[in-house]
């Protein structure tokens, strides 16, 4: 791999760009094959790479750094580059080929017997990689797609209702010694155990020592969460129920869950209860005064115009709904074999981005997640489909999302949560959430361009009065399997005049 004179060939002269052969194989719903063949020379070149850079920074006793001899560097370090090159070469003509045949890949590559592929002395080296790409869509006529417009006005009652809204969200959590009741707050401790009787020493899968639960009453179906999984019964299980009470629950994990250990698996939820809290209700004096008015009518006044906002979100929210039910129905597709546990995890990250842009408060997205994993692989087939249905429209709809809309997107979720827009940019970048800030952003201005096209009917609301409660909302996620959320309670909107602290 050294010249006569013992200097290593410069990587470019050796060829290193020198074009791959890629072939391309379908080998079923949504798979590729891709058999790829790296030139001699291309190898040539990155051994000489891996050399050079050894020689230039390995200490060899009795050598000063970089003046080694060649073949005592290849004598002692010759199986491990190869081995480095030999990654490298996979990893780098794998993503080029991704790259030149513009596949959208999903998950991770199934590189085929990787363990018996070898770097030859001589010619070429050929290996077979096979993935899940999404599918071909062909989309309908998007003019021939139809679409409602409710109009809805807040109502005296719909301020009231907020106003009772903020009370409680503003008031304050006393600890109480009385039997749970609807609504109360518990602080508890939440082990998931492996099986349906497990035994008493068993090792948890999943410890939360100061676990917060919401204890939902008849009007949320008495529906509730524990560690991120849905309990349909969980309010009926706790109301009546004392501090030191421990609640055994056996069941089966949520099919979409993200870990294979609860996913479809028979597991046990113990609930500890360690405290209880009752929320005491601010005056509405004092909600004024927060938020610098120096009347109750002022305040009304604000939470009307609020009200109107979010009805105007949720009217865009509706509309999209309707957009994305048509395109289901219209587009044929065949997904791949499975979801990957990857994807699942996705999806549940972008949903709980659309539930906090929308201004749901931490724990209506937890309770929202949770009813998610509890969902069928079906239902997150949908999801997925119409993820693909809205990525090809964007295509065709030249649809962009610029830098600016992604950072006010941030910052509109940062001031619903109370948080500092930079800190939260710097968390969802560490986490890799921004991608999911990105495709929300391009996928709502891919419906609204479909919404355009599509043929608009005005009709007046059924009724303006018409709570969205937390039971209309279990039903309609029910009915419709892409599990929207509803749009932002008003009491949210109005927190942006009080959000100032940090997270």
């Amino acid at each position: 791999m050294a010249d006569e004179d013992g200097m290593y060939p410069d990587p470019e002269e050796s060829g290193e760009r020198a074009e791959q052969t890629v072939t391309l194989e379908d080998i079923g719903p949504a798979r590729k094959c891709l058999t790829i063949e790296i030139p001699e020379t291309r190898i040539t070149a990155k051994l000489a790479e891996q050399y050079k850079q050894l020689r230039d920074d390995a200490a060899i006793p009795g050598f000063r750094r970089g003046r080694a001899p060649k073949r005592l560097i290849e004598k002692r370090f010759g199986q491990a580059v190869r081995d480095d090159a030999r990654g490298q070469l996979i990893s780098e003509s794998y993503t080029q080929a991704i790259e030149e045949e513009k596949l959208e890949v999903l998950g991770e590559p199934d590189v085929k017997d990787i363990d018996d592929i070898e770097l030859p002395d001589a010619g070429e080296m050929t290996f077979k990689v096979e993935v899940e790409v999404a599918p071909d869509v062909e989309l309908p006529d998007l003019s021939k797609l139809k679409v409602e417009k409710a109009e809805r006005q807040a109502t005296d009652d719909d301020v009231q209702e907020e106003i009772d809204n903020l009370s409680r969200r503003h008031g304050k959590p006393v600890q109480v010694d009385e039997a749970i009741a609807a609504q109360d707050m518990l602080v508890a401790q939440v082990k998931i155990l492996a099986g349906d009787d497990p035994a008493h020493d068993a090792e948890p899968l999943n410890f939360l020592p100061d676990a917060h639960i919401t204890v939902n009453g008849e009007s949320a179906d008495f529906r509730g969460h524990a560690a991120g999984i849905l309990i349909d019964d969980l309010g009926k299980r706790l109301i009546g129920k004392n501090r030191g009470h421990i609640e055994t629950i056996a069941m089966t994990g949520p099919s979409s869950h993200e870990s294979d250990q609860i996913r479809d698996k028979p597991i046990t939820i113990e609930i500890q209860v360690e405290k209880v809290e009752r929320i005491e209700p601010a005056p509405v004096e004092e909600l004024a005064r927060d938020f610098g008015f120096a009347s109750d009518p002022e305040l009304r006044d604000l939470l009307k115009d609020m009200l109107n906002k979010r009805f105007e979100r949720e009217q865009t929210a509706a509309m999209h709904e309707q957009i994305s039910d048509q395109l289901r129905d219209m587009v044929d597709m065949t997904l791949p074999p499975g979801l990957s546990e990857r994807q699942t995890s996705r999806l549940l990250q972008r949903e709980a981005m659309n539930l906090a842009y929308q201004g749901n408060t931490e724990e209506q997205i937890e309770q929202k997640i949770a009813e998610m994993r509890n969902s069928s692989e079906e239902e997150a087939a949908r999801q997925l489909k119409l993820h693909f249905i809205l990525s090809a429209a964007a295509e065709k709809l030249d649809v962009e999302v610029h830098e600016g809309e992604v950072n006010s997107r941030i910052a509109m979720i940062a001031t619903e949560q109370g948080r500092r827009p930079e800190k939260l940019r710097q968390e969802m970048q560490r986490s890799g959430r921004l991608e999911s800030v990105y495709l929300q952003i391009r996928e709502q201005k891919t419906l609204d361009a479909i919404i355009e096209q599509a043929t608009p009917t005005q009709t007046p609301a059924a009724d303006s009065k018409e709570p969205v409660t937390d039971k209309k909302k279990k039903k309609n996620t029910k009915k419709k399997s892409s599990a929207k959320p509803a749009a932002a309670t008003t009491a949210d909107d109005a927190d942006d005049g009080l959000a100032s602290g940090e997270d």
